[in-house]
C-alpha cells in the first residue's frame, strides 16, 4: 500500500479467515537458547488483536507465564497457553507489554513495544469551491453579543461559501453479478492487471511454475521491480476489478495457492515474505480511494520453498462506485509472487433489514426525543442501510469524517486573501502564518462531505450531531507548525495557535450553518476529551501538539478550550442558531475524579469574564459511555448523571457501546457466543433503565447515540458491543433488551 496515502476504509467489511498451509514444518527447538519473543514490536488497530509467541522453549518446560501491560486503557493482554499471548488494541496510543517466563528456577523478562493505531477513518479531499448562496437571517447583520477579543478582518456575515455538491450516488458500471469464477492462468492473467504507478515496474506474466496436484501447467507471476524512483514498492501487485460484477455488501471467499517465485530463492536466504490480500474502493468517481486488508493488518507468510494454500472470507463494501481486490506485501516489495488456481465465490448476498421490528426512536419517543447512531457517509449511500437508519433512529453522527484531520490539510495551503476564510484581526501579524514570500496563508480546508451528508439527512428527516471537536488527537501536525509545514518548527507562541483555532472554528461553523440544509443540525461537539489530554495517540500525526504552546498539564481553565466555545457560540448568534447545543464530549465521565474535573471545566467555560461576556455557552456534557470496565457500573453512571443534572447541564449520551461481557473469536463456541449475547442484553437493559430513571427524576437527557450500526462495523468488533451482529439483519438479544426497557418503563408523571 502506498505509504503516503493516509486513507483508512471505514470498517464496513466483516471479515473471517481460514488459512490452511501445506507443507509447513515446525522448527526444532533449541534448548540452549533463552526464551525469546517472535517480535519485539507490534502495531495493531484499535479493536483488533495480534498474537505474540514465545520461542526457544516448549510449553511443558514452562512452569509459569505472566503477562501485563503498563497502560490498560491503551492495550489489554491475555495468555494463550504457556508459550503465547494476545495483545488487543483498545485506544490509539503507545504501551509496553511485559511477559515473564519461568523455566526451571530462572525467570526471563521479555518486553513488547506496542503501538495502537486509531480505528476507522475515511478522508475526502476534493478542494472547496466558492459559489453565492443566500445569506442567513437578519440576525447575522447584528453585532455579536459576545465578540471575542480579536474581531474578524472580514465581515463575519457569510456571503459566500464553498459550492454545494450533489450528494446522490453515481451509477456505477453494471454487469452480471459474479457468483463464482476460477482463474487457472493457463491462457494468461485472466483479467487480472498489474497495479503500480506509471513510473514503476510491475507486470503480470504466465509462469511454468505450478503447484503439485494442479490440473494446469501455468500460474500467474507478479513481477515487482524498482521504478524510476529507484525504490521497491510493497503495494505493487496484481488487482482484479469487481466494480461492475461485485454485489454491494456481499460475502465472498477467495481460495488460492501462492508462493515466492523460485527464481528469487537465492536472494531470500530462507526468509519469508508477508503477503496481504486487500480491497480498494471509491464511493464516487472523484473520491479518494480508500483501502482495507482482509482481515485488517493480516500478513500471510510466503516462502520460495513451497506452495501454500489460503482461504480468505471478506465482505464487499456496502457502497462503492469502483472496487477491486488485490495482492500486495507488507515490506519485501521487490520479490516476485506466484499465484495459481484462484477461485472467487460469492457465498452470501447481503441480508435486508427487518423493518417490521419495533422502532428504537418511536419506542423511546415518550421519554427521549433524539435516538441516534454513528456511521459513515458511504453508509448513507446504501439504500438498505439508509432505510434501516430511518426506521430506528432520527439522528446520526459521523465518527471521523467531520473531525479536524478530515478537514484541515496537513500539506496544502491557500493565500488567505483568496480563501474566503474568516480571520481574526491579528492573524496576519504573525510570521508563522506567512509563507517564505511573506504572504499570509491558511491551511486548505476540505468540507464537501458536509453538504452531502446534510442534504441526505434533510431529505430523510434525520438530525445531525456534528462531531468536529478541538481535540488532542486527530489534529494535523501542520496546523501547529510554522508556515503550516509539517516538517517545519513547531509553534510555541500560544497566540499564533489561538489565531489559527479561531480561524478554523469561525470558518467551519459558518460553513455548516450557512448550508441550505443546516436546520438538521442540533448539536456540535466543540471540544473532546480534554481531561484526558495526556493520553496521546501513538501513531504518526496523533501527538498532542497543543502541549507545545499551552503546556502538558490539564487545566480546567484552559484558554484554548474556553475560547473554542466562545467563538462557536458567537457564530451561532451570528447565524441566529442559538437553539443548537454546544457540547463538551468525554469518556469515563462516570469516573468520580473525571466527573469532578468536567464540572469544574464546564463551569469555567460558562463563567462570565473578559473572554466570555454571555455566561452559559457550553450547554452541557456528552457522556461517551464506552462501557468496558467496573467504572461503568450502573451506580457510578447514575451518580454522574445526577451530578451533571445538579449543575443544570444538558446531558447527551453520545457514543454508547458495551464491551465488558467477553470476547468473540474463531474459537468461541455457539454456546459461549450466546452467553456473551445474553450478558450484553442484560447490560443494555440495566444502562437504558438507568438513563430512563434519571430522566424521570428530572435530568435533562436529550439524546442517546448508539456508537455504530453493527458489531462488524464497530471499532470494538470482537466484544459484541452493539444491538446488531454481522449485519443490519442480524438482531441480537441486546436490541430486544433496549426496546423492552422503554416499553416496560413506568415513568413517574
Amino acid at each position: 500500500m502506498r505509504k503516503n496515502i493516509k486513507s483508512i476504509l471505514a470498517k464496513t467489511l466483516a471479515v473471517t479467515l481460514v488459512v490452511s498451509m501445506a507443507g509447513v514444518s515446525a522448527p526444532n527447538a533449541d534448548a540452549a537458547k533463552k526464551p525469546a519473543l517472535s517480535t519485539k514490536k507490534v502495531t495493531v488497530t484499535a479493536g483488533k488483536s495480534k498474537k505474540v509467541k514465545i520461542k526457544n522453549v516448549k510449553a511443558k518446560k514452562v512452569k509459569k507465564l505472566t503477562v501485563s501491560t503498563n497502560k490498560k486503557k491503551i492495550v489489554t493482554v491475555k495468555k494463550n497457553g504457556k508459550t503465547a499471548f494476545t495483545i488487543k488494541g483498545i485506544k490509539a496510543g503507545s504501551a509496553k507489554v511485559t511477559a515473564k517466563v519461568k523455566v526451571g528456577k530462572k525467570t526471563t523478562k521479555l518486553t513488547v513495544n506496542v503501538k495502537v493505531k486509531k480505528a476507522v477513518k475515511v478522508t475526502v479531499t476534493p478542494a472547496p469551491t466558492t459559489a453565492p448562496t443566500t445569506a442567513p437571517t437578519a440576525a447575522v447583520t447584528k453585532a455579536p453579543a459576545t465578540a471575542p477579543a480579536a474581531t474578524p478582518t472580514v465581515d463575519p456575515k457569510p456571503t459566500k461559501r464553498p459550492g454545494l455538491a450533489d450528494s446522490g450516488q453515481e451509477a456505477r458500471p453494471s454487469g452480471e453479478p459474479l457468483i463464482e469464477k476460477t482463474f487457472d492462468f493457463e491462457n494468461g492473467s485472466d483479467d487480472w492487471f498489474a497495479r503500480c504507478a506509471d513510473d514503476q515496474v510491475c507486470k503480470l506474466e504466465t509462469s511454468d511454475e505450478t503447484r503439485p496436484g494442479s490440473t494446469g501447467k501455468k500460474s500467474m507471476r507478479i513481477f515487482r521491480d524498482k521504478g524510476e524512483d529507484g525504490l521497491y514498492h510493497a503495494w505493487n501487485g496484481a488487482g482484479y476489478d469487481l466494480s461492475a460484477v461485485g454485489t454491494l455488501g456481499a460475502t465472498y471467499t477467495a481460495d488460492f495457492w501462492a508462493k515466492i517465485s523460485s527464481d528469487e530463492s537465492e536472494d531470500l536466504d530462507g526468509d519469508e515474505v508477508n503477503m496481504r490480500f486487500s480491497g480498494a474502493k471509491k464511493v464516487t468517481s472523484d473520491a479518494e480511494e480508500v483501502y482495507e486488508n482482509y482481515p485488517a493488518d493480516t500478513d500471510y507468510k510466503l516462502s520460495a520453498d513451497e506452495w501454500r494454500h489460503f482461504t480468505i472470507s471478506f465482505v464487499a463494501p456496502a457502497t462503492f462506485y469502483s472496487y477491486m481486490i488485490y495482492f500486495e506485501t507488507n515490506g519485501g516489495g521487490k520479490y516476485d509472487i506466484v499465484v495459481d488456481d484462484f477461485t472467487l465465490t460469492r457465498t452470501s448476498a447481503p441480508a435486508e433489514p427487518d423493518l417490521t421490528l419495533a422502532s428504537i426512536k418511536d419506542t423511546y419517543a415518550p421519554y427521549i426525543g433524539t435516538m441516534g447512531t454513528a456511521l459513515t457517509y458511504s453508509d448513507l449511500l446504501n439504500e438498505n442501510t439508509l432505510n434501516f437508519v430511518k426506521h430506528h433512529f432520527n439522528s446520526i453522527t459521523l465518527g471521523n469524517e467531520m473531525k479536524a484531520d478530515a478537514m484541515i490539510s496537513n500539506s496544502e495551503t491557500l493565500l488567505a486573501s483568496e480563501s474566503g476564510y474568516i480571520l481574526p484581526a491579528n492573524y496576519g501579524d504573525y510570521a508563522e502564518n506567512k509563507d517564505k514570500d511573506g504572504n499570509v496563508i491558511v491551511p486548505k480546508l476540505t468540507m464537501d462531505v458536509v453538504d452531502k451528508v446534510l442534504k441526505i439527512c434533510k431529505e430523510n428527516g434525520i438530525k445531525v450531531r456534528v462531531h468536529m471537536p478541538m481535540w488532542h488527537q486527530q489534529m494535523p501536525k501542520a496546523f501547529f507548525c510554522e508556515g503550516f509545514n509539517p516538517d517545519g518548527k513547531l509553534v510555541t507562541d500560544k497566540n499564533v495557535i489561538l489565531a489559527r483555532e479561531e480561524m478554523f472554528i469561525r470558518t467551519a461553523y459558518q460553513y455548516y450553518l450557512t448550508s441550505q440544509y443546516a436546520d438538521v443540525i442540533y448539536a456540535f461537539d466543540v471540544v473532546n476529551e480534554y481531561t484526558h489530554m495526556s493520553n496521546e495517540g501513538g501513531q504518526v500525526g496523533s501527538e498532542n501538539w497543543w502541549k507545545y504552546s499551552f503546556g502538558k498539564e490539564m487545566k480546567t481553565d484552559c484558554e484554548y478550550v474556553k475560547k473554542a466555545f466562545v467563538w462557536a457560540y458567537d457564530v451561532l448568534q451570528l447565524c441566529d442558531r442559538t437553539d443548537i447545543s454546544l457540547i463538551y464530549n468525554d469518556y469515563n465521565t462516570y469516573d468520580p475524579k473525571t466527573t469532578a474535573q468536567i464540572i469544574e471545566l464546564i463551569n469555567n467555560i460558562n463563567k462570565v469574564d473578559d473572554v466570555n461576556k454571555v455566561g452559559k455557552i457550553c450547554a452541557g456534557i456528552g457522556m461517551q459511555s464506552h462501557l468496558n470496565d467496573e467504572l461503568g457500573s450502573v451506580d457510578n453512571y447514575k451518580e454522574a448523571i445526577e451530578k451533571f443534572a445538579a449543575q443544570g447541564y444538558e446531558i447527551q449520551i453520545t457514543e454508547l457501546d458495551i464491551t465488558n461481557n467477553g470476547k468473540i473469536d474463531s474459537n468461541t463456541t455457539a454456546e459461549e457466543k450466546q452467553a456473551i449475547y445474553e450478558a450484553g442484553a442484560k447490560a443494555y437493559a440495566q444502562i437504558m433503565n438507568a438513563i430512563l430513571e434519571e430522566k424521570a427524576k428530572g435530568a435533562n437527557i436529550t439524546a442517546v447515540v448508539i456508537w455504530g450500526l453493527t458489531d462488524n462495523t464497530s471499532w470494538r468488533s470482537d466484544r459484541s458491543p452493539l444491538l446488531f451482529g454481522t449485519d443490519i439483519a442480524d438482531k441480537k438479544p441486546a436490541f430486544d433488551a433496549v426496546i423492552d426497557a422503554a416499553k416496560n418503563f413506568k415513568a413517574s408523571k
